[in-house]
């Protein structure tokens, strides 16, 4: 599966792009899991399973979901972002994929 993640820069997307993929390794799953700045989201989205947006770029997300209707996308909140908890959103990718 191919996880993206952006925001602005991509920058602090690298952190939780890290965390994701330790926590899916933990259970055994290997997932292309990368963090992008914004502005590459046309050239990287066709090729995403899972667009995950950071907050910064919240505003971003009907668009996103009008352009890649096949995609599942998700909004990362500002304290669930700070929080860099990958386990956590595993399981809401996770629960989102399953339903």
């Amino acid at each position: 599966m191919n996880i993206s993640i952006f925001c602005n820069s991509g920058m602090s997307t690298s952190m939780m792009a890290k965390k994701l993929h330790e926590a899916y390794i933990n259970v055994g799953c290997q997932h292309n899991i990368k963090a992008y700045d914004f502005s590459s989201l046309q050239d990287i989205a066709p090729e995403s399973d899972v667009i995950i947006l950071g907050p910064q770029i919240a505003w971003a997300q009907e668009d996103v979901v009008r352009d890649y209707p096949d995609k599942y996308v998700i909004v990362l909140g500002i304290q669930e972002f700070g929080g860099m908890n990958g386990e956590a959103l595993k399981i809401r990718i996770d629960s989102l994929i399953n339903n």
